[in-house]
């Protein structure tokens, strides 16, 4: 008879994880040793909540389940951020942890808090595993994570109780799992005809259709069929930033990215529209809360009404409900191909020429000068563009790089683009580049970091050395927590507790065995990265810039 630990160990198998990111403590060994036996990785990390951000990156890589194992106490408390992060970026991450058994408690009380109660309002489900249900209730709460709208569940389990046999699921053990509408939907359903017609004679209507794709795209991935029905329809495609390379930022009518600031330059065009294709879009990725365009309903343009939204994802329109004229909820590549084949009558100065116009006026915007010995940012992110390969994917870390990398970033392949958009923390980039590169081994992976946001996470270099994955580490340094910075100054008030001196990056890489470079110039840069992408080898650039060229930053 399998024990509970071999019970877990077996569930996570069989929902496809084969790594496991952690910390472990004294209290789940058994669960450590029941992962070893059935063949699945597991990888030490230096931080509960860095192991957290790279299961959801290999999960997003892979389509499987992320997951993390952490000990009781401080451990579980430790990945709290990361969770928030999975819960608000719908990221599939099974997080395990330790807890003492119930017949220590309530007497003993070292290091036990009510883990339950911290992670239920941040996961799907939290079960506390034990002899009796885990036979029936581990596999359908980690097959949760990746039902409807994804997101992370908690299983808590003593290694005193991991180490029993499991009991058989009997009749009176057994129960059905009901998570909720938006958790029962039929994968293989189609569109109904009657929703697929409706959408079509809003298509057949609008002049200035638009397509806006989000973070729901993955782990489907229907992008061949949104790029033809963006083609037919010419239909300019707007992505939140997790949709970013939905359509290559090349093609023509890539019009740019919303969700980063409140006046996103993207939003003009957004704003025209007389017809919404929503395709796995989620407001979360939103700082501004969304509203559909308005139209013009009479001549002299005294009424108006909302464009018609098309709403398309593989989950219910929930949290919150958007004005939806058309919902369908399923499979999007089918529905996409459907709607492809509408009669269209879209403006001829719309779609492609609307883009086209909307960059020319965006290239002509004058740069501001960096300040002798430093680099604009505009400067660092040209120079990674033309030195590492097409198909890079770049993890980007939070704070005013972010926000600049995330609209300026040229994302040329699907799912090429990473970062934590709706908790948005600090210190994700690394472990997030750490977890890609380990799920696609061999492909080119990149990380944008600021210093705040690299001293947050410095001891994941040791992770990115031992394993000896070629990622590209660039560190944007300007000695401050700069989007906050640029807030004080905004506000009329001196910068206090957001600037500090930065370290050598460069030496403290090279402590753990990375090859490292300093960068102040374009040259110097380009020279750099080149070097560091023909490298095959982690390696380092220290990027020393001048926030002035930040979209976030006064000038």
């Amino acid at each position: 008879m399998a024990t509970v630990a071999e019970t877990i160990a077996q569930s996570l198998h069989e929902a496809g994880v084969r790594v496991v990111f952690g910390m472990p403590g004294g209290e789940v060994v058994s669960v450590l040793e029941a992962m070893l036996r059935v063949g699945i990785r597991f990888e030490l990390m230096h931080h509960e909540q860095s192991a957290v951000f790279a299961a959801d990156a290999y999960a997003r890589a892979t389509g499987s389940p992320g997951c993390v194992l952490t000990t009781l106490g401080p451990g579980a408390l430790n990945a709290v951020p990361g969770i928030g992060h999975a819960w608000l970026d719908r990221a599939p991450v099974v997080l395990i942890t330790a807890q003492k058994p119930d017949s220590l408690l309530p007497d003993y009380t070292h290091q036990v808090v009510d883990l339950q109660a911290v992670f239920a309002p941040i996961t799907k489900r939290t079960l506390k595993v034990t002899p009796q249900n885990a036979a029936a209730e581990v596999a359908p709460t980690v097959a949760l994570a990746m039902q409807g709208r994804p997101g992370p569940v908690h299983l808590q389990v003593s290694n005193e109780e991991a180490e029993l046999p499991a009991a058989s699921p009997g009749e009176g053990l057994a129960r059905q799992m009901s998570f909720g509408v938006e958790d029962a939907q039929d994968k293989e359903a189609a569109p109904r005809p009657e929703q697929i017609a409706h959408a079509r004679a809003l298509l057949s209507e609008a002049s200035r259709p638009i397509i806006l794709a989000g973070l729901g795209l993955e782990p489907e991935g229907p992008y061949e069929a949104l790029q033809e029905l963006a083609e037919a329809a010419n239909a300019p495609v707007i992505v939140s930033p997790k949709g970013k390379g939905a359509l290559p930022d090349d093609h023509p009518l890539s019009a740019g990215v919303i969700g980063l600031t409140r006046t996103d330059p993207v939003y003009e065009i957004l704003e025209e529209a007389d017809c919404v294709v929503a395709v796995g879009f989620d407001v979360v990725e939103l700082v501004k809360q969304f509203t559909l365009p308005k139209m013009e309903t009479d001549a002299d343009g005294m009424g108006s009404e909302s464009a018609p939204l098309i709403w398309l994802a593989n989950w219910p329109n929930y949290d919150p409900i958007l004005p939806a004229a058309v919902e369908m909820v399923g499979p999007m590549t089918p529905a996409l191909m459907q709607l492809a084949d509408s009669a269209f009558s879209t403006d001829a100065g719309w779609g492609k020429a609307r883009v086209d116009r909307f960059r020319a006026q965006r290239e002509a915007e004058a740069l501001p000068s960096a300040r002798p010995g430093l680099l604009l940012p505009q400067q660092l992110l040209k120079g990674m563009r033309r030195q590492l390969p097409e198909d890079s994917m770049l993890a980007v870390d939070v704070g005013s790089h972010k926000i600049f990398g995330s609209l300026e970033w040229p994302t040329l392949v699907p799912n090429g683009f990473s970062l934590s958009n709706g908790l948005s923390c600090m210190g994700f980039g690394l472990p997030a580049a750490i977890g890609t590169a380990l799920a696609r081994p061999g492909e080119p992976v990149a990380c944008l970091i600021g210093d705040g946001g690299l001293l947050m996470c410095l001891g994941e270099l040791s992770v990115l050395a031992r394993l000896g994955l070629p990622v590209i580490v660039v560190v944007a340094v300007d000695n401050a927590i700069d989007l906050i910075r640029s807030h004080q100054i905004r506000q009329g008030k001196k910068p206090f507790g957001t600037e500090f001196p930065a370290p050598d990056f460069c030496r403290i890489a090279e402590g753990h065995g990375i090859r490292a470079l300093q960068v102040t110039t374009a040259d110097g840069c380009e020279e750099a990265l080149g070097v560091a992408a023909a490298a095959g080898e982690p390696y380092l650039i220290e990027a020393h810039i001048d926030p002035i060229g930040y979209p976030t930053t006064p000038r």
